[in-house]
């Protein structure tokens, strides 16, 4: 750490000189802008141009290491989640196959599309604005999650497994969602890795936390709708529970309700008891179907205890 020492000037403007061996590794000279991030005891001094360089990011990739399309899928969403705002490939295996493949890859990822193809050379660009509300999307997953229990819940209902089957497009929707949610998340991180904004890094790393575990429970449901064989009474009071719990267990993760929280997970866990019960008077491929329903009822309950924290931790006194 070096120390600098502050200069009056001019009887009402203070000074203090920058290193010269930063200086240059920024490659900057006079005149150019420096930006001054302001907190109550601290300023983080940014060369313009590294503001700049974050808001749009581009990489180019002069070879796919495999063309198969479970290792291009999972690249193409590796430079998504990143943050990366173009990514241009050119490779000279890049045909008319290939292209076909990113293009239905694409179609999974919330803002990409294909501007520029052709043989040897593809451009992915996003076309999601990066200021989006993380609790926006914390709130639409929940929504999906919800619309997911109330099918189930209707299916078993009217004895109609097969309209269970309407479960994957909500669930392909909450992995889209949570795809951008991370993408979003590596872009904040690297703008908020400074001292004074710790506190925003960590709740940005907590939203990520808990969209992953929706991003799970709605894995676990679409999983019941597969494996589910009936549509017994039983499993719709137990879908009307766990309805009832998830949609308590959202609200008191949002307003950071203690209470809530605490009643949530309590309620979690007498349905977590049921679940068990039940699957011991049930066929093998109903007890699969009813261990989704534990896997989801257990997330629930994990955010539950996120909620509960959340709320100790943001009603601590300020001193």
């Amino acid at each position: 750490m070096e120390v600098r020492k502050l200069q009056l000037i001019g009887g009402s403007s203070y000074m203090i000189s920058l290193p010269k061996d930063w200086i240059r590794s920024n490659e900057l000279k006079q005149g150019d802008e420096i930006l001054l991030q302001i907190s109550e005891n601290s300023i983080t001094v940014y060369p313009k141009k590294f503001i700049e360089d974050l808001k749009v990011t581009r990489v180019k990739v002069d070879k796919i290491p495999k063309l198969d399309e479970k290792f291009i899928r999972r690249y193409i969403f590796a430079l998504y989640i990143q943050g990366i705002d173009e990514i241009v490939i050119e490779d000279k295996n890049v045909n008319a196959r290939v292209i076909s493949k990113i293009s239905k890859i694409v179609k999974q990822l919330i803002g990409m599309e294909i501007i520029d193809a052709s043989e040897g050379r593809i451009v992915l660009k996003c076309l999601a604005t990066t200021d989006f509300d993380f609790y926006g999307v914390i709130k639409r997953m929940t929504q999906i999650i919800s619309s997911m229990l109330g099918t189930i819940h209707e299916c078993l209902k009217l004895g109609d497994l097969e309209g269970l089957k309407e479960l994957s497009n909500l669930e392909n929707d909450s992995d889209r969602l949570y795809l951008l949610a991370i993408r979003q998340e590596h872009r904040l991180v690297k703008e908020l890795s400074t001292p004074n904004k710790w506190d925003e890094l960590k709740l940005i790393l907590g939203v990520r936390t808990v969209a992953k575990l929706l991003e799970e429970i709605a894995d676990s449901l679409n999983e019941f709708s597969e494996q589910v064989s009936s549509s017994y009474s039983k499993f719709e009071n137990i879908i009307l529970d766990l309805r009832k719990a998830f949609e308590n267990v959202s609200k008191a993760y949002i307003t950071s309700d203690m209470e809530l929280s605490e009643d949530s997970i309590e309620l979690l866990e007498n349905i977590e008891e049921k679940i068990l019960k039940e699957m011991k008077n049930e066929n093998e491929q109903n007890k699969i179907a009813l261990h989704s329903l534990l896997s989801a009822c257990r997330y629930m309950k994990s955010i539950g205890e996120i909620a509960f924290n959340k709320s100790v931790r943001e009603n601590l006194p300020v001193k």
